[in-house]
């Protein structure tokens, strides 16, 4: 009997055999079937493994939903930067604050993304994912301040129906990041004020997906490849805030890139008979883009105050995923302990503009409109990151009593309906066609954040 993992039978119809894709090809003798089983099988999974540590929110997977005064109007907040979430946004903001002030907030997505194809149509499983804030601003004095976020920079859920068309590509998907950034403020002149601080991220990722596995032409039930992994990193952050005339602000803030190493481990779920394998210990390298974001604040026209920011986002850190195992594995019929996909993820841009309005003494109303433009090419577009141009719609307002101030925020991102033709490989070799899971992908999400700040 021969055993075929990830091959494709045919070329064209009518031709012989010609598989193109990880073929293993053995006569399983007695004393040989179950060193080969655990070879081919652990070949199969860890080629079914080989896409990103999943890497939404921002085009790529960039979350700037990190308080309620900036989610409200377009997250256009680097030259207004007016409370604790300015450490985010511009640090160099909380020189204008004068009490030491608490900030917690909490962010709910709840994402949808559809598949539309040959294969028929799929829908993500419809969660809730949640990513926490907490912001604490201590000014010393007029002209030095200084405070801590903890907050969650990155991140990604999706999960999608296990026979789907795409489930050797991805059925789950979970990234979390999390970030404490410590900074210092100094206000240089009365009109100009600095700030920098350290980041230290913590991550980890977990990824599921099925294994095809076939013996001869016959296809056997799927198996699963799970990856779990975790790391941690350091950066900086530093923003200016300026103000050459009365009313008109001019904010730039910049992160730095947080490079990480992924280590973790490929554990096989498979089919009976099969007997259980064991984990497979491996590490994957991944660099978090920089940013740069320039904006300005214009407040003249009281009660009303516009912004505008454009920020950029360097994904094209994010060229190729290599996948370091610690022992070698059959891919595509070569031995190695290397796994490659090309990315070639572009820099990217967004656009945003807010405005908001004081209502009264205790009450201000915020809208703005955010225009995200993806990093991802055609050429390595993917279900796990089904990334395209975005329009994001926000509203929110501000509530003060007494010396608590209470937000809201909500956001819809309609994501721009994107068709996938490409054909992704693993080590220069494609998957086969009937596993590339081509077609139509559309996803919107619903965004609500609410939060509570206290002036001591």
């Amino acid at each position: 009997m021969s055993l075929y993992i990830f091959s494709r039978l045919f070329r064209h119809p009518g031709q012989s055999f010609q598989p193109i894709f990880g073929i293993v090809h053995y006569c399983l003798w007695r004393r040989k079937s179950a060193n080969f089983l655990l070879s081919a099988l652990v070949s199969a999974a860890v080629l079914t493994a080989a896409l990103p540590l999943p890497p939404v929110r921002a085009a790529g997977f960039a979350l700037m939903q990190q308080g309620t005064a900036a989610m409200g109007q377009g997250n256009a907040f680097v030259a207004e930067a007016s409370d604790p979430s300015a450490i985010f946004y511009n640090p160099a903001g909380i020189s204008q604050l004068t009490r030491p002030e608490l900030y917690i907030g909490t962010t709910y997505n709840y994402p949808d993304r559809e598949f539309h194809g040959p294969g028929g149509f799929s829908q993500t499983n419809h969660r809730i994912y949640r990513s926490p804030s907490i912001y604490l601003v201590y000014p010393f004095n007029d002209h030095v301040a200084a405070g801590f976020g903890f907050f969650v920079p990155f991140g990604l859920g999706s999960a999608w129906h296990p026979e789907w068309a795409g489930r050797y590509i991805t059925t789950f998907s979970d990234l979390k990041t999390y970030n404490f950034n410590p900074v210092l403020s100094i206000k240089i002149l009365e009109n100009l004020s600095v700030a920098m601080g350290p980041n230290f991220l913590w991550t980890s990722a977990e990824l599921k997906r099925k294994i095809p596995i076939f013996a001869g032409p016959v296809q056997l039930p799927d198996g699963e490849s799970k990856l779990e992994g975790d790391a941690s990193g350091a950066g900086f952050n530093f923003g200016v805030l300026y103000e050459p005339a009365a009313g008109f602000k001019v904010g730039v803030s910049y992160r730095s890139h947080i490079a990480v190493n992924y280590e973790g481990d490929l554990e096989l779920v498979l089919p009976r008979p099969f007997p259980a394998q064991p984990k497979i210990p491996g590490t994957v390298k991944l660099t978090f883009p920089p940013s740069v974001t320039a904006g300005i604040s214009l407040s003249r026209f009281q009660p009303l105050t516009v912004n505008f920011d454009v920020t950029w986002t360097g994904w094209s850190s994010y060229d190729r995923l290599d996948i370091k195992l610690s022992r070698p594995i059959l891919v595509n019929g070569v031995l190695t302990s290397t796994i490659s996909q090309p990315k070639n993820w572009n820099d990217a841009w967004a656009f945003r503009f807010g405005a908001n309005y004081q209502v009264n003494e205790n009450m201000k109303i915020r809208a703005g409109y955010i225009y995200d433009l993806t990093p991802v090419p055609d050429e390595t577009f993917e279900p796990q990151v089904p990334d395209a141009d975005r329009h994001i719609f926000t509203v929110g307002s501000d509530l003060k009593v007494w010396r608590l101030t209470l937000g809201i925020a909500y956001n819809y991102i309609l994501t721009e309906s994107r068709d996938k033709n490409n054909r992704l490989t693993f080590n220069g070799v494609p998957l086969p066609p009937q596993f590339q899971a081509n077609g139509r992908y559309e996803s919107s999400t619903h965004s609500l954040g609410l939060s509570a700040s206290y002036k001591f």
